[in-house]
């Protein structure tokens, strides 16, 4: 009797099981909210709001909101989402205040450039995800591979997600086409700044002075040519060569290419070629959008050039200047992190982990709706509608999983092919999973963050004399400092290269 009985409740078990298991497939989730499994219970519906950087909050947002939100509801996530894009300019001050107000947000952009990725995780600013991201995230995890996952981890601790696209930065040139050809302009011997004298002469007298020939900006400069590999954040000095034999760290601006690289740019400056203001504009993307920049200094990659004319309805060509290279700021060159002040994280992830995996979302976030602001020409390639600058973010190419962005037309139909090459043929740096603590000289950044703030816009964008205001800006850094900051680096690589 009791086999017979056990028996029974089998059955019954097995036939409950099945009756769940043909339901409305929306309830994917169980009581500690796990993506991805069928259970009875529907998920309570909560708002996730998403801040991240591009151009500025678009017209259509409510469209592609709704959309989104829908779509969310279907997967069984059962998420109301909000987005906010902040421009280039201000996003990076709008996220540390609301970060310093603790203000309630789920998941935000971050990065080693903009809303910076470690001093915000060892403020607390970011939710812990290793414990999350097997339960949540996955596929990501799987996606992205252990040694990316690793390479974004602050003592073993992953605070954000990094975007599954190019794995390397090579520094070069972004120029206008248009003008190339209207002044018959040859660029295929242009293998440094020095070389792009010529071009800018020509650009800069035919357009009398209507075009920015080379856009040189605060922080947004050919200054990045050198391609030092810096030794932690932005602001203070102590690097070292990529390509470094005994691996010590130095002040880059005692650097003998520096001066260099700082007298040209002050010759740039006063043959007219760059803004007059261009130390004081922290907006970079203003100037490429209305039509006024003829060269500009950017990290490159296959397609960039294409990226760039799809965003800002100009044609661009790419000249690479530097070999590709791995970083610790290319692991951690465009990452979304969930919020600590986040009431549903667990929910937050969800939304990450299927922006990462499903093409349909993907594409949604960054283009918008099919029919509405672009058009499918075949299964990945699309071409922008009438209404393509109603929503515009100008995100495709830092966002989530890049291998399954859809391609504008005028992109190569082999791009993501040669993303792989690009990925595969590039050297890591000898720092690669090297972070640096800088709680032991923290005073000293902050002092060297303001002699920064002072000297280096002028002298990058050659605004200032070299000659006079470089050793006024070294002798700074010293009183602020950076000798301890330099020797407190050594001695932490040091340490590090002995325990590897």
């Amino acid at each position: 009797m009791f086999k017979k009985l056990m028996v029974l409740l089998l059955s019954l078990s097995l036939v409950f099981g099945l009756f769940v298991g043909c339901g409305d497939n929306t309830s994917q989730t169980n009581t500690s909210e796990g993506a991805g499994t069928e259970v009875s219970k529907e998920l309570e519906e909560v708002t996730i709001t998403w801040y991240f950087i591009g151009n500025g909050q678009q017209e259509d947002v409510a469209l592609v909101e709704e959309a989104a939100s829908k779509y969310l509801k279907e997967k069984g996530i059962n998420v109301n989402l909000k987005l906010q894009c902040f421009d280039w300019g201000s996003y990076d001050q709008k996220l540390r205040t609301m970060i310093a107000a603790r203000e309630e947000f789920d998941i935000c952009f971050t990065s080693s450039w903009t809303n910076n990725y470690q001093q915000q995780a060892v403020k607390g600013a970011f939710v812990e995800l290793n414990d999350l991201l097997d339960q949540y995230a996955p596929e990501t995890k799987k996606m992205l591979g252990e040694d990316f996952i690793k390479g974004t981890q602050i003592e073993g601790i992953n605070y954000a997600i990094p975007a599954n696209k190019e794995k390397a930065h090579q520094w070069g040139f972004i120029i206008r086409k248009d003008l190339l050809d209207k002044y018959d302009l040859d660029i295929s011997s242009v293998a440094s700044l020095e070389d792009l004298e010529p071009l800018l002469k020509a650009v800069h007298d035919g357009e009398n002075g209507e075009v920015y020939a080379l856009e040189a900006l605060n922080g947004e400069s050919p200054f990045k040519l050198l391609d030092f590999d810096r030794v932690g954040d932005d602001k203070y000095p102590g690097v070292v060569w990529n390509d470094s034999a005994d691996m010590k760290v130095f002040n880059e601006f005692e650097a003998p290419e520096t001066m260099e690289l700082f007298k040209t740019m002050r010759r740039y400056y006063e043959a007219g070629y760059i803004r007059p203001d261009a130390a004081t504009v922290t907006d970079f993307n203003a100037d490429l959008s209305a039509g006024k920049i003829f060269v500009s200094t950017k990290s490159l990659k296959p397609g960039k050039d294409a990226e760039m004319s799809s965003a800002t309805g100009y044609e661009w060509v790419q000249v690479e200047i530097t070999n590709p290279v791995i970083s610790n700021r290319d692991t951690s060159g465009s990452m979304q992190a969930i919020s600590s002040t986040s009431k549903n994280p667990e929910r937050a992830l969800m939304v990450i982990e299927l922006f990462s995996t499903d093409e349909y979302f993907n594409n949604l976030i960054n283009f918008g709706i099919e029919g509405t602001h672009y058009s499918k020409v075949s299964d990945n390639v699309i071409e922008p509608t009438d209404n393509n600058a109603k929503y515009n973010p100008g995100t495709g190419w830092m966002f989530g999983n890049q291998f399954i962005n859809y391609l504008w037309t005028n992109e190569d139909p082999e791009k993501w092919t040669q993303f792989k090459s690009f990925n595969d043929k590039a050297v890591g740096t000898k720092t690669l999973g090297f972070i640096f603590d800088p709680a032991p000289v923290k005073s000293q950044i902050a002092a060297c963050n303001n002699v920064w703030d002072q000297y280096v816009p002028a002298l990058e964008t050659g605004t200032v004399d070299p000659e006079e205001y470089l050793p006024k800006l070294i002798q700074a850094f010293k009183d602020a400092g950076a000798d301890e900051i330099i020797a407190e680096k050594q001695k932490q690589l040091d340490a590090w290269l002995q325990g590897k």
